[in-house]
């Protein structure tokens, strides 16, 4: 009766050593962003949990566990001051803490460098492209297995809505954010996803989103995030 038991406890042991090989494990996503990941809504309170893009996202992937890091202000740098530009070198930076609290991390979907286009930032797309891309350098050395980069969604006329004193002529330059971040995904090749091909900013500022593109973005950003956690 001894041996029934012992093979009884040695094949429990061994599910649980299988168990996180062979898909229980939990795969995870998180989305770092600033306001229009945050869900800022420019007519109203906050977009509620069920139509910020990264919760779209995370039900249209209904077996991935989607985290949101969302900061309004947020800019590539994360702590406001100079940009990371260091693609090319080896990153020295440790992992910023409000990531290294969500590990592990399967993928990172990082859509940010829309409050870099702020008045007085001095940022042109190539800096802002750069200083992106470093960032996720830093990621895949704290350990997050992927990124996914998002160029963010073009602006439409800043200089109209209530955030005029901020973003004031932005839009060319968000504009031109798309190709530069194209650029860096070749030269680095980590993978890009470009917001402006589904949806732009078309809340009442110009700058933040409406819950129509909060669900275009997440749906058209699930089969790409698919595709890496495939690999």
């Amino acid at each position: 009766m001894i041996y029934p038991m012992i093979r009884a406890v040695c094949l429990c042991v061994l599910v649980l050593c299988v168990a996180p090989l062979s898909g229980w494990a939990e795969t995870r996503v998180l989305v770092l962003g600033d306001s229009n990941t945050w869900g800022s809504n420019a007519s109203g309170p906050r977009h509620g949990e069920t139509v910020r893009w990264g919760r779209v996202l995370g039900a249209a992937l209904p077996d991935v566990v989607v985290v949101e890091e969302g900061r309004i202000g947020r800019r590539t740098d994360l702590k406001a001051e100079r940009p990371l530009d260091n693609i090319g070198h080896a990153v020295a930076t440790p992992l910023p803490d409000l990531v290294a609290q969500h590990l592990p991390l399967n993928l990172a979907v990082v859509m940010l460098g829309t409050n870099d286009l702020q008045a007085g930032q001095e940022r042109d797309e190539e800096t802002i492209a750069r200083s992106a891309f470093s960032l996720a350098r830093i990621l895949q050395t704290g350990g997050v297995d992927r990124v996914l980069m998002v160029a963010p969604p073009p602006l439409t006329s800043p200089e109209q809505g209530q955030l005029a004193y901020i973003f004031g002529d932005a839009q060319s330059g968000s504009e031109a954010l798309a190709e530069a971040y194209a650029r860096q995904s070749q030269q680095t090749g980590i993978p890009v996803f470009d917001a402006g091909s589904v949806i732009r900013a078309d809340g009442a500022d110009g700058v933040h989103l409406t819950v129509a593109a909060h669900k275009k973005l997440g749906r058209a950003l699930a089969p790409a995030v698919a595709a890496l956690l495939s690999e």
